[in-house]
């Protein structure tokens, strides 16, 4: 398989685990244009919080109590974060035991 092919299965895997990640619990599959407004915003958010050199633990909370796509959302852009995504993995799992398979997949993808 050539570098071409590989990546393309790389990022395909990705887009999956992502997609699946965000749209865990929720009831009917969300449209792609509504996961990614969410992981934008959810994306947005947290650098704002980090330019006004606030916690996102704060926010984070807010947002997961919400449940859905926008908790996914804001917990994806938290693991995002350098030195957050072992202790945001383990509060998601803890919360939601029932989505370890998606979370670990997602895990994969984004080392």
């Amino acid at each position: 398989m050539g570098e071409m092919q590989v990546d393309r299965a790389a990022e395909k895997r990705r887009a999956a685990a992502l997609a699946a990640f965000l749209g865990a619990g929720v009831h009917s599959p969300p449209s792609t244009a509504l996961l990614v407004a969410a992981l934008a915003s959810a994306r947005r958010s947290v650098a704002m919080q980090q330019a006004r050199g606030l916690p996102v633990d704060g926010w984070l909370a807010e947002e997961v109590r919400l449940r859905g796509i926008r908790e996914n959302a804001a917990v994806l852009a938290v693991l995002e974060l350098p030195g957050r995504r072992e202790e945001a993995a383990q509060a998601y799992r803890q919360q939601h035991p029932d989505r370890a398979g998606v979370l670990s997949a997602l895990l994969e993808v984004l080392t």
